[in-house]
């Protein structure tokens, strides 16, 4: 299987400051060096670094010599007091390195600022979300301020800090019903999303669009989750 999503790296170009890319979960790193984003062994910070797709991220970084700092609120991960994550406790296991963690909300913005002002921080891989479907029309309003308000924080903390570089998680619930199949890089998004979720990632795609075209110095990758790839 793994030979298999190496197989699948497409990067594909959207506009001068914003990407859009086909790319398997774990081979972040990889794209980014194939497209010179960043040279090898920076520092990435990780939102939502004790998650699924976020802890395989971290194991991929690692071995591919970046130091890697993790944020969680660990609303979606168990962890004893006062220690790390399990799920980051067994990366460490795997790759032998060391993870710096921190027990941060993204919506927190002085302790944001404090971590990026206690480490030289390269860029930015943005996977921290509420993430259910089913959930977000029943409580929509916890989605559009974790989300939006989280993500839109998160950005200006970054810019605040010379950070100017962000792979955003995005999702293919931005595509909303779907027009035509397959889903292609022509297809629309934004019209007609079915859930409060969905609409929360394209409207972060949205802002990050906006951020990029006010400052060429920023550089956002738009990654979507469809299948078990990271597509768009």
């Amino acid at each position: 299987m793994l030979s298999l999503l190496r197989n699948r790296l497409i990067p594909i170009y959207f506009s001068v400051a914003v990407y859009y890319v086909i790319i398997p979960i774990g081979f972040v790193t990889k794209w980014w060096l194939t497209n010179e984003i960043m040279a090898p062994n920076g520092t990435i910070l990780v939102t939502g670094g004790a998650g699924y797709v976020g802890s395989h991220t971290v194991v991929e970084l690692l071995q591919n010599n970046y130091s890697v700092i993790a944020i969680d609120n660990l609303v979606n991960c168990y962890a004893e007091k006062n220690q790390k994550p399990e799920s980051l406790k067994r990366v460490e296991q795997i790759t032998k390195k060391t993870i710096v963690f921190h027990d941060v909300d993204i919506r927190n913005r002085d302790a944001l600022d404090k971590i990026f002002k206690s480490h030289k921080i390269d860029a930015v891989i943005h996977f921290a979300a509420l993430k259910a479907v089913g959930e977000s029309v029943q409580i929509p309003l916890a989605y559009y301020q974790n989300n939006i308000a989280g993500s839109s924080t998160l950005f200006e903390v970054m810019q605040s800090n010379g950070v100017k570089k962000v792979v955003f998680s995005s999702s293919a619930t931005v595509y909303g019903i779907p027009q035509f199949l397959p889903i292609t890089e022509e297809h629309p998004t934004g019209q007609n999303c079915t859930n409060p979720y969905g609409k929360t990632k394209y409207f972060v795609e949205e802002i990050l669009k906006d951020v990029c075209t006010s400052d060429p110095e920023w550089k956002a990758k738009l990654a979507k989750t469809h299948l078990g790839f990271l597509i768009t």
